[in-house]
């Protein structure tokens, strides 16, 4: 079942050191539970290499005052020493003063159980899921096996299952479907659209690929957000369900109003790149 987290999971030093106001995320969690505001949610990642750019990203997102934040794989560059941690909270300090950052392992996330340590709120796994808003969002490890038959699909299978009644946004690493530089390496597009047809999966979002693209496919939005820092990259791959591609730095915002999310994608300057809708009931 998914787990239930509000935005001041993380606390004090297990997140950044950061002094959060717990009387604002009670507020927000209680309008949130009521009714009364819907969720403000920052998608980004591959932060790693370029720091200027990753703290650039960082005060653009806090400055639309998210209420809950999913990072999509490669912190840093290794993931091998905790100054690379300590380096990424130090970063992301003036973000974790507004929300929780939950992040999906990437494979620059080379330590798995430094990974977790730095992330105890997500369990002994290094894949789980946050219900949020009447949304659920799935983080998944595509570092490790994913592929039918694994523990990690049967679980994914029957969380989704399991919460079918919550409109579900998958959030991972490595792309499903790309025209980026690395594109669908694992194959993953010759099972997981299939699994997420059949369930109320209403979004995906990737890094791995150091650009922006948006696809989509079955009614299902994919996109590709790994504009957070590491170095950018041409297109290289077919992907005949593209619809945008920017080779840009950017972030991802998105707004809930009743059964609709909107999404505007921005550059670290401000300006609007892209801008879709995920409709949350079929």
């Amino acid at each position: 079942m998914a787990r239930k987290c509000s935005s001041n999971i993380h606390l004090g030093r297990l997140f950044g050191g950061g002094n959060i106001s717990s009387l604002r995320f009670v507020l927000i969690f209680l309008l949130l539970l009521t009714g009364l505001l819907n969720a403000k949610i920052a998608i980004y990642g591959d932060t790693r290499t370029n720091d200027d750019v990753h703290r650039q990203i960082v005060n653009a997102i806090t400055a639309h005052e998210p209420h809950i934040a999913f990072h999509t794989g490669d912190l840093g560059t290794n993931g091998l020493s905790q100054e690379e941690y300590d380096n990424f909270f130090r970063i992301s300090e003036p973000l974790i003063e507004y929300c929780a950052i939950h992040p999906a392992k990437g494979n620059h996330e080379r330590d798995a159980a430094l990974f977790l340590r730095n992330f105890p709120s997500i369990g002994a796994r290094t894949y789980y899921s946050v219900s949020y808003d009447k949304m659920l969002f799935i983080l998944l490890d595509s570092t490790i096996d994913i592929n039918p038959g694994s523990i990690q699909y049967s679980w994914l299978q029957k969380e989704l299952a399991e919460n079918q009644h919550l409109p579900a946004i998958i959030i991972l690493h490595h792309p499903i479907f790309s025209s980026g530089a690395h594109g669908d390496a694992l194959g993953l597009g010759l099972f997981l659209p299939t699994l997420f047809a059949k369930h109320n999966v209403r979004a995906v979002f990737n890094g791995h690929d150091h650009n922006y693209e948006r696809s989509k496919h079955n009614g299902i939005t994919y996109v590709s957000t790994g504009g957070g820092g590491a170095p950018l990259r041409d297109a290289r791959h077919d992907n005949p369900h593209s619809i945008v591609f920017r080779k840009e730095y950017h972030y991802c915002i998105g707004k809930r109003d009743e059964d609709i999310l909107s999404v505007d994608v921005y550059a670290p300057t401000g300006e609007v790149l892209d801008s879709f809708l995920i409709h949350l009931r079929g």
